[in-house]
């Protein structure tokens, strides 16, 4: 039988938006990588990955940013690169080992954000340039988010060829799962309902 492991859990996450004019909430909550700031606004409880050298990573990157319009507002892009090459460095940029799923805020100051306004359309200079990541393909795993706020990784994809036939409709899935909270708390799992 052909068999794909997933890692389903439920998010209930809010995560403020990028703070206005460069202010940033308390910075002794952040790490350093380098010269930027960083800190993690949510992850899964048991990491996937985390991305390193060499992988192919694609990543969600909200920023305040200048539209098309002429005006300011909040805009995403999606960036795919190689850690270590390309765009993103192996350490120095905050986004050195990232989990599949990890959401961080970075804080990036004036004199190293031309990188990022390289990279980012529409990206605006400022004293602290803030840009809150996502991280949704490392490697071959990739995370996978529905309406409802269910987001399920995607950590062993399975070939074609090894698969004898797919899921059809009728077939019963066995899924191993855990339901957890903002700070950690699990509120359901597979192996607790047994």
């Amino acid at each position: 039988s052909c068999r794909v492991w997933l890692l389903v859990c439920l998010v209930v996450c809010v995560t403020g938006g990028n703070s206005k004019n460069g202010e940033v909430e308390n910075l002794s909550e952040y790490s350093a990588d380098g010269k930027v700031l960083y800190k993690t606004l949510w992850k899964l409880k048991d990491c996937a990955g985390p991305a390193q050298d060499g992988d192919d990573v694609t990543m969600i990157m909200k920023y305040e940013g200048l539209m098309a319009n002429g005006t300011h507002g909040q805009m995403e892009h999606t960036l795919t690169a190689k850690i270590g090459k390309e765009s993103i460095r192996s350490a120095g940029d905050g986004l050195y080992r990232m989990c599949l799923g990890e959401q961080r805020r970075l804080v990036i100051p004036q004199h190293v954000s031309h990188k990022y306004r390289e990279i980012l359309p529409g990206l605006l200079p400022g004293d602290n340039t803030v840009i809150d990541v996502e991280m949704i393909i490392i490697k071959k795993m990739s995370l996978h988010k529905s309406v409802s706020g269910l987001v399920m990784a995607m950590l062993e994809p399975v070939q074609d060829e090894f698969c004898s036939r797919t899921v059809i409709v009728g077939d019963t899935l066995y899924v191993e799962y855990e339901g957890t909270l903002e700070d950690g708390t699990v509120f359901d799992s597979s192996t607790l309902s047994g």
